[in-house]
C-alpha cells in the first residue's frame, strides 16, 4: 500500500547540469517533476577537484560560481527555464560528480536528483553512465533520468509503477499516485512473478503447480490491495506479468507509460556487485523516464541505539 509519510518529490529537485545535450534533457524532465505549487529546482555543475580546507558537506555559494558557469547557468534560465519557478545554482567542488551530487543533495535537503543518459545513449533510450549507477544505489533521494533527447514539457499521460509490495515499492507507489493525481494522468501498476523452471518429476509438479497458483495469487492481492489504496480521481489498472522484471516489465511499458516509478532496495556496492540492481535493469534502456526511489533507512530501536551509541564511546 502507498506510504502517506512518503516524501512528496519535485519539491527540491537538483538537475545536474553542465551545457551538454545530456544536462538539457535532464532539465526538461527536472521541469516536467517539479511540483508546480512552489517548487525549487537547484542548476549544479560539479567541479572536478577536492576542498582540501573545507568539510566535505561545505558547497561553494551562489556568489562563487566560477564565471564561465554562471553564464552556463544564466542562459539556462533565459532560453529554457519559465518565469517564476525558484531557481539556485551551484558548482560543487568534488573527486567525481556522483559525490559531488550526493553531498549537494545531502546538504540542499534535496528530494530528487534529475540526471540525463549517457553521452553514447541511443536516441530515445536510457543508457547508465558510471556516474548514474552510484547515484541510482546511493542518493539520498529520489534519482530521475531522462531518455537521450526527450525534452517534452507536456503533463505525464501515463505512470507506470514497478510494485512488488515491498517498502521500497511502497514508496514508488506513493510518488507514482502523486504524479498520476497532479497531472490527471493514467496508472498501471506491474509486478512480475518469476518462472519456475520445470520439474524432474509429476509429483514435484503438482507440488510446484499449487506452489505457483499460491504465489500468483498472492501477488494479484498485492496488486488489488494497492490499487484499492489510490487517492481519489486516480483509477490504476493492475498487469501481473510472468517472468524475471527486468524482461517482462519493460516491454509490458514501451509505448505506454511516459514514465516509469520503480524503488531501489540501495543494497550498496559489494551486494549489488553479488545480486545485481532491478531499478538499475528497468532503468537502462528504458524508452520513458524513471524514477527511482530511494530505500528508506530502518528505524533504529532506542536501546540498540543507546547501545551503539555506548559502545562507540566507551574504551574496551
Amino acid at each position: 500500500m502507498s506510504d502517506p509519510e512518503s516524501p512528496a518529490v519535485g519539491r527540491r529537485g537538483i538537475v545536474s547540469f553542465d551545457g551538454s545535450p545530456p544536462s538539457e534533457d535532464a532539465l526538461a524532465l527536472a521541469l516536467r517533476l517539479r511540483d508546480p505549487d512552489g517548487g525549487m529546482l537547484v542548476l549544479a555543475c560539479v567541479v572536478p577537484g577536492r576542498q582540501w580546507h573545507l568539510p566535505a558537506h561545505v558547497h561553494r555559494p551562489d556568489a562563487t560560481v566560477p564565471d564561465e558557469i554562471a553564464r552556463m547557468f544564466a542562459e539556462a534560465r533565459a532560453t529554457t527555464i519559465p518565469a517564476g519557478i525558484r531557481v539556485k545554482q551551484r558548482a560543487p567542488v568534488a573527486p567525481s560528480p556522483a559525490r559531488g551530487l550526493t553531498e549537494l543533495a545531502e546538504a540542499e535537503g534535496a528530494d530528487l536528483v534529475v540526471i540525463g543518459s549517457s553521452r553514447h545513449s541511443e536516441a530515445g533510450r536510457v543508457a547508465i553512465d558510471r556516474t548514474a549507477g552510484r547515484l541510482l544505489q546511493g542518493a539520498p533521494c529520489a534519482v530521475a533520468v531522462a531518455p537521450a533527447g526527450l525534452r517534452s514539457t507536456e503533463r505525464f499521460r501515463h505512470v507506470g509503477v514497478a510494485y512488488d509490495g515491498s517498502p521500497e515499492a511502497s514508496a514508488a507507489l506513493a510518488a507514482g499516485y502523486a504524479i498520476a493525481a497532479r497531472d490527471c494522468a493514467a496508472v498501471t501498476l506491474l509486478s512480475a512473478l518469476d518462472a519456475v523452471p520445470p520439474p524432474a518429476s509429476v509429483a514435484v509438479a503438482a507440488d510446484l503447480e499449487s506452489t505457483g497458483r499460491r504465489a500468483r495469487l498472492h501477488v494479484q492481492e498485492l496488486l488489488d490491495a494497492a490499487a484499492d489504496a489510490a487517492p481519489a480521481g486516480v483509477n490504476p489498472r493492475t498487469l501481473l506479468l510472468h517472468g524475471a522484471p527486468a524482461a517482462v516489465i519493460p516491454p509490458a511499458c514501451d509505448g505506454i507509460v511516459d514514465l516509469l516509478v520503480t524503488g531501489s532496495r540501495g543494497y550498496g556496492p559489494m551486494q549489488r556487485a553479488l545480486l545485481g540492481s532491478v531499478s538499475e535493469a528497468l532503468t537502462n534502456g528504458a524508452t520513458y523516464p524513471v524514477l527511482v526511489l530511494p530505500r528508506r533507512p530502518a528505524p533504529v530501536a532506542e536501546p540498540a541505539r543507546r547501545a551503539a551509541v555506548t559502545a562507540a564511546v566507551e574504551p574496551t
